[in-house]
């Protein structure tokens, strides 16, 4: 680094050293220091909270240096350079014994122990130890010491969802995994890094919000070029750069533009401090360079203005490619990488079919090739050295100079080809798995040199990081995905050869089966990644070093459940894992394990522990299991009193004193014992897991949730528990009108006391009413409790607001059911009749339905389903029809009320297949509705929820919620009760209907009235 002559910008807060003695220091080192960056700037050295003043420089590409470079060149050292440390000692040779090593460790200062630099040769000379040796004190003592140290214990089974990408970090030594959420959006994703060398995972960062990466989208993950950083695309359309050794789960920097379904694509700059993301308002190229140092950047098309200004490009094209594309073409770049001197940014027009090279610092399109106009067609690629490009178009292969875009060379295409891969020395692989061929190419001169007869399996280039085929580091053998699954090894030197076939990971969940593709990071080590697992082999013999399937559901309960919740779920790691496909265990950061025991013989049961398990030193790298004291207790009652650290303890301690606490498998559903009343009290403890009151979502959910199940009550005819439920409901600007319904329900069933309870008598409470579905449950409490003169005055005023609208029947059907419920039925019929059109959904038209098949009033609902609707007929211009009830929901509260000729017309005015429902309703008109399920109900249900069983915990929430809205239709409490837990804690954004409080809400509508609509 020149300091002497150079511009420098001190930004942010040091620890070490004040501003003043950096700029003195620098100053004396021949620098001259500014306050401000500028065009002039040649380095910014960059302290805390120093994102609005290292910005503009690093939007600019200006290097920026962190306190520890500074520190380093005022101690005249270059940046990077470690400070003087004594050396560790403790390294045995590898000609020591057990006891020799021994003692060499003991002798050792192990406050001179640095993780970076004695780490691998440590692990290196204890592994040739044991491989003579066995495991011995020497290993116990060295983990004994690293776990004093910090070292914590790793298992790799962290994600909830599937692998969405991954990238391996520059020097190769690190791979970087990124995953969806799973059913739980807020839980977030996972960020996974493994140590190349040994394939064990060394650190996670769980809880990154909305997951790593989406489903067929690449580059989601890449790299800073010294490896510090990390840039992710997350929670669906942001981008962030986080330290993949860090522990935050917030990014250092995040930039947000586009508020679409998908990620837009980005390219992380090589010095990791700015990035090229979709944004701005060029019609030109609909992508821009922004700042990546610190905090957040912001800008249109869907973001207000934040942060450094971004870099826009700018036209007009080339001279040369005017003609062909226009002057302003509106350009968006995918599959973008930054070049590795940070002067060029590549990638693919999306939807142009086009390669692109822009010019960073000119702001400009440099050249556009023309692709093969194929959506399945290989995309192009550039050579590892990034000088040249291969690409097809018009059944050619074409190599071209990556600076200019020249052609360089021109062979025959490959037409079914959907992989072009470039090796070291220049080498080109073309995969063509229609043909069955794999064409190998020397790029540098254009020689073809062979067609490998492999039937390779299809890839996903433009969706998917890995791929059928990757080249050794050395170029002289390659790796390729078959479509039968397995991996072959190819020689390529001057006579092909295929020397082994190995086993792969694909895998087969549900209906669908998932592929995988390959890295080779090492000479010794080949990766296999799929969504569901990663498998670190030996190509040489095919030795797994390390497999990680992910998403295995063991049947039995997990470990730490403990009265309705996963303990674990309190940590920033879960540490529960599937030891195998049927078999849960826990593993603690501090070491403490809890593994069923008796399962195999003790060597068996430490080996299948130790390759799922290892520690992690500095987050870097991993250390095996094996060499430690073993802390393995049978189940969380033991292991709360035996934990190595207190916080771990503390987690177990509501487990002390109950035994064992596995438990024995039992048939399910459970005998159903439970009533509407547990199930009413249950939805009005979920209410505490709204853990954001000032919500206006929660907020509103809670009170229409009391007022839904004081409504409940009151239908039963449990009058005080109505009351009881309606004055618990809290402060809210439809809380009057909620009031006004319960009191006109419990007036309409004679419960006059509890409905003056409930509803409020001075005008001055009323003041606020204004919405018209309010005041027409206003006029009918009025009615109910005999205060005649108020009630025609609300009935006056929700008259008027229903004749303003005559198609708003939202307004006009809450004011058919007032007048109804206090006796006014002719008025009600009136005002329906004088409405035109339907309503246009199920949260009116329905629970209308249900309140008229409840009063009995059959030939209405004749009369509105036949004679008042329009069918569908595909030759009018509404095809669809004007229909009352339109919605499935209707057509479950015909078949649970017993209306089977009712079913009928409602079929045929909606065209739609009812008959499998209709024997449902036959039998309830004969018998009655049922008063608990049928015996092919309950079998139905146990396989339901036997297929739960598989289910990975963060993927299962929607399932158990649907099996639980099952249980409900059959009318199983009790079953309900137990699925409840299974399904989705609230988030901080709001509710879903996989929520436990939105699920326990419809599961008991579902019971007391037969249909998940409001109970009216």
């Amino acid at each position: 680094m020149i300091i002497s002559g150079s511009t420098i910008v001190l930004a942010g807060r040091f620890s070490r050293l004040s501003k003043d003695e950096a700029k003195h220091g620098l100053e004396a080192l021949g620098a001259k220091v500014t306050a401000s960056v500028s065009a002039k700037t040649d380095l910014v050295f960059a302290g805390a909270k120093s994102g609005a003043k290292a910005g503009p420089a690093a939007v600019r590409g200006v290097p920026i240096y962190d306190e520890d470079a500074l520190a380093n060149v005022l101690a005249g050292r270059e940046p990077g350079t470690p400070p003087p440390s004594p050396p560790f000692t403790g390294v045995p040779d590898e000609r020591m014994g057990p006891d020799e090593a021994l003692d060499t460790l003991k002798n050792a200062d192990w406050s001179t122990f640095s993780p970076g630099r004695d780490t691998v040769p440590l692990r290196d000379a204890l592994q040739a130890l044991e491989r003579v040796h066995g495991v011995t004190d020497a290993h116990r003592l060295a983990t004994t010491r690293l776990r004093d140290a910090g070292a914590q214990l790793r298992h790799s089974d962290v994600h909830h969802g599937r692998l969405n990408g991954h990238a391996l970090s520059p020097d190769g030594r690190h791979l970087a995994v990124g995953s969806h959420t799973g059913d739980d959006y807020d839980r977030g994703g996972v960020l996974q890094v493994f140590e190349v060398a040994t394939g064990r995972c060394v650190h996670a960062i769980d809880g990154i919000m909305g997951g790593v990466g989406f489903p067929d989208h690449m580059r989601s993950l890449q790299w800073s070029a010294d490896g510090t950083r990390i840039a992710l695309e997350y929670d669906t359309n942001a981008t962030g750069v986080w330290d993949p050794f860090g522990t935050a789960r917030e990014p250092i920097a995040d930039a947000f533009f586009l508020a679409s379904g998908r990620p837009p694509g980005m390219a992380f700059a090589p010095e990791g401090r700015r990035a090229f993301v979709y944004g701005g308002e060029s019609h030109f190229l609909r992508n821009v360079i922004v700042a990546m140092h610190e905090g957040s950047v912001a800008g249109p098309p869907d973001a207000c203005p934040e942060g450094t200004e971004p870099i826009e490009f700018g036209g007009p094209l080339p001279d040369e490619l005017r003609e062909a594309r226009g002057d302003e073409p509106e350009l968006i770049l995918g599959r973008a990488f930054w070049s590795r001197d940070g002067s060029r940014v590549y990638g693919e027009a999306t939807d142009e079919y086009a390669a692109i090279s822009l010019d960073v610092d000119k702001r400009q399109v440099s050249w556009i090739l023309g692709l093969e106009e194929e959506q399945d067609a290989a995309p192009p690629e550039w050579s590892l050295d990034e000088r040249l490009l291969a690409y097809q178009r018009d059944g050619k292969l074409i190599i071209a100079d990556a600076l200019t875009g020249e052609t360089t060379a021109e062979l025959p295409g490959y037409p079914g080809a959907d992989v072009v891969c470039w090796g070291p020395g220049g080498r080109l692989a073309v995969v063509d798995p229609a043909g069955g061929t794999v064409g190998i190419i020397e790029g540098t001169t254009g020689a073809h040199l062979h067609d490998l007869t492999v039937q390779a399996a299809t890839s996903n280039p433009r969706g998917w990081d890995a791929r059928s085929w990757v080249w050794s580091p050395n170029g002289e053998r390659a790796a390729c995905v078959t479509a039968e699954g397995r991996i072959e090894i190819w020689s390529l030197d001057a006579r092909p050869e295929r020397l082994r076939v190995l086993d792969g990971i694909r895998r087969t969940i549900g209906q669908w089966d998932h592929g995988f593709g390959l890295e080779w990071p090492a000479d010794d080590v080949l990766i296999a990644i799929g969504p569901h697992a990663v498998r670190f082999l030996r190509p040489d013999t095919g030795e797994i070093v390390a497999d990680h399937p992910f998403h295995h559901a063991p049947a039995a309960r997990r470990p730490l459940f403990f009265t309705g919740r996963d303990l674990g779920d309190r940590l920033r790691l879960d540490p529960t894992f599937a030891l195998d496909q049927d078999t849960w265990a826990v593993a603690f950061e501090d070491g403490t394990v809890i593994a069923q025991p008796g399962r195999k013989d003790e060597l068996a049961e430490l080996a299948e522990l130790d390759g799922r398990l290892s520690w992690s030193i500095a987050r870097r790298f991993a250390w095996p299991f094996r060499w430690g004291d073993q802390e393995t207790f049978p189940d969380p009652a033991h292991a709360g009193v035996g934990a190595a650290a207190p916080e771990t303890e503390r987690l177990l301690a509501p487990f002390r004193g109950r035994g064992s606490t596995a438990e024995a498998t039992g048939t399910w559903p459970p005998p159903d014992t439970a009533t509407v009343t547990d199930l009413i009290t249950v939805v009005r403890g979920t209410l505490v897991d709204l853990t954001r009151p000032d919500s206006v979502v929660q907020g509103e959910w809670t009170v229409n949730t009391l007022q839904q199940l004081a409504m409940v009550c009151a239908r039963r005819g449990e009058a005080a528990e109505a009351r009881e439920l309606a004055l618990a409901m809290p402060e809210h600007r439809r809380r009057l009108g909620h009031l006004a319904r319960i009191a006109l329900a419990l007036g309409a069933a004679g419960f006059d006391a509890e409905a003056a309870a409930v509803f409020p008598c001075a005008d001055s409470d009323l003041a606020d009413v204004s919405n018209a579905a309010d005041m027409a449950a206003v006029a009918g409490a009025c009615a109910v409790l005999g205060q005649h003169e108020r009630s025609e005055q609300w009935f006056a005023s929700a008259r008027e607001a229903a004749d303003a609208h005559r198609s708003n029947w939202e307004v006009r059907l809450p004011l058919v059911w007032a007048l109804t419920e206090c006796g006014r039925e002719q008025e009600a019929r009136v005002v329906l009749d004088e409405g035109v059109g339907t309503p246009g959904d199920r949260h009116h038209g329905v629970p209308w339905l249900v309140c008229l098949l409840r009063r009995g009033e059959i030939e209405l609902v004749r009369e509105l389903i036949g004679e008042r609707s329009e069918p569908n007929d595909p030759d009018k211009p509404h095809a669809y029809g004007v229909r009352w009830f339109d919605d499935w929901a209707a057509a479950r509260a015909l078949t649970v009320y017993g209306q089977p000729d009712l079913l009928r017309l409602w079929g045929d005015v909606n065209r739609a297949w009812v008959r499998d429902d209709l024997p449902t309703a036959e039998r309830i008109a004969a018998t009655g509705r049922p008063t608990g399920p049928t015996d092919d109900q309950l079998t139905d249900l146990a396989a339901q929820h036997a297929g739960l069983a598989k289910l990975p915990k963060a993927t299962k929430r929607r399932e158990s919620a649907q099996v639980a809205r099952n249980a409900a239709e059959c009318g199983h409490v009790t079953a309900v009760l137990d699925l409840l837990p299974g399904t989705g804690d609230p988030g901080d954004y709001g509710l879903d209907s996989n929520t436990r409080t939105w699920v326990a809400l419809s599961a008991l509508r579902t019971v007391a009235i037969g249909v998940d609509v409001d109970v009216w």
